[in-house]
């Protein structure tokens, strides 16, 4: 394994756990502030940064796995998803429609 492959895993594997951890605190957040009385602090979330880190991570991870042989059907589809599963970005948006 030369060097740059060493960092491009290395830059990978951080910005997936990134977008796992954060989308793992949006929803905790997103849970705490419905559940909130109305005269309760809020607590504070990450925003929109996981599902844009997120989408970003697949955008590079899916030229790495090509290197490899493996191809992945639909890459726009996976490059969109990071947004559309975070509830800050537009998968906020899908759940309030949902919601309502």
């Amino acid at each position: 394994m030369t060097g740059g492959a060493l960092l491009e895993l290395i830059l990978i594997s951080m910005g997936w756990l990134f977008f796992l951890g954060g989308l793992a605190a949006n929803y905790q957040a997103l849970g705490k502030s419905l559940k909130a009385k109305p005269d309760e602090q809020l607590p504070s979330s990450l925003g929109f940064v996981p599902g844009v880190a997120g989408s970003i991570t697949v955008f590079f991870t899916v030229p790495a796995l090509a290197k490899y042989g493996i191809e992945v059907p639909w890459p726009w589809l996976w490059i969109l998803l990071p947004l559309l599963i975070d509830p800050y970005c537009l998968g906020g948006l899908v759940l309030l429609l949902v919601r309502k």
